[in-house]
């Protein structure tokens, strides 16, 4: 094979390779490409309305539209079948469609920072799902198809109106981030114990009048939030989770007695009144 054949294909791969990785972030561009757009993200500049063209991309993997003012979904994105990530947040929806249980490839979706009340049970049909985010709504509970959601391993339910922790969540194994804070919780279920990938649970803003001993079955649980929870004592036997590295609470709060064993290892932090943000994760 000849120079000028070997850089040809090189110069080819290299025009495929920066196409595949294209972002499109306006609809005039993606439809002069429909076949090779898969990633579109246009956020911020206050759009109302998805045009229903989005079955003109037929490979589409990525469609970011967050930060706008969005009120409805069309029926186009519905037919989007290789869709892998969804992302609707802080815009002015009010229902999830059915038809969202069409969107079987889904790992990521989110629509977090709407005025959603009702998750439709289609939703269990998500099966690949990995990170979901529901934050910033108005759920008060979840569909049982729920424990279809097999794969699911960050799971964002902060600024709801649950008063208890909805017991499908806790047949969710795979779960390693549940982040309930700033909600109306007054019971978290005995069941919590059965999320053995648990690493991450944050409690802040509710109030619990007590945390489960069978929490401590959660053996991988490495952060825990409990700060204005309402809970005022944690139970003893979380100084046994040799993973646990850090604990937030107030001072209203009365921690458990550290084990000598674990004591290097575990960070028991006592945040302020006035401190709102205290943990990395609060920022992401």
């Amino acid at each position: 094979m000849s120079n000028k054949v070997i850089l040809s294909i090189f110069f080819m791969l290299i025009v495929v390779s920066a196409d595949a990785k294209r972002v499109y972030k306006s609809w005039d561009d993606a439809l002069k490409n429909k076949s090779s757009v898969k990633v579109i993200r246009i956020t911020g500049n206050g759009m109302e309305e998805i045009p229903d063209i989005l079955d003109k991309f037929p490979n589409l993997e990525e469609l970011n539209l967050n930060n706008n003012k969005i009120k409805s979904l069309p029926p186009s994105l519905f037919k989007c079948r290789k869709l892998k990530v969804l992302l609707l947040v802080r815009n002015k929806l009010t229902v999830i469609p059915n038809e969202i249980g069409n969107l079987t490839n889904l790992e990521k979706l989110s629509f977090s920072y709407n005025d959603i009340s009702l998750i439709p049970n289609s939703v269990g049909k998500l099966t690949k799902l990995k990170d979901l985010g529901l934050a910033g709504n108005s759920l008060t509970g979840l569909p049982s198809s729920f424990k279809e959601l097999i794969k699911l391993e960050k799971l964002r339910l902060a600024r709801n109106r649950l008063d208890t922790l909805p017991e499908v969540v806790t047949t969710l194994k795979n779960v390693r981030l549940l982040d309930l804070a700033n909600n109306y919780m007054v019971k978290l279920s005995d069941n919590i114990g059965n999320m053995e990938g648990l690493r991450f649970l944050y409690l802040n803003q509710n109030r619990l009048y007590e945390i489960p001993e069978s929490l401590c079955d959660c053996e991988v649980l490495q952060e825990l939030d409990v700060v204005r929870s309402g809970a005022l004592r944690l139970p003893h036997c979380l100084a046994d989770l040799y993973i646990l590295e850090r604990v937030y609470l107030d001072a209203r709060t009365v921690p458990f007695y550290q084990s000598m064993r674990v004591a290097r290892r575990q960070s028991i932090v006592v945040v302020r009144d006035e401190d709102m943000t205290y943990r990395t994760s609060q920022t992401n």
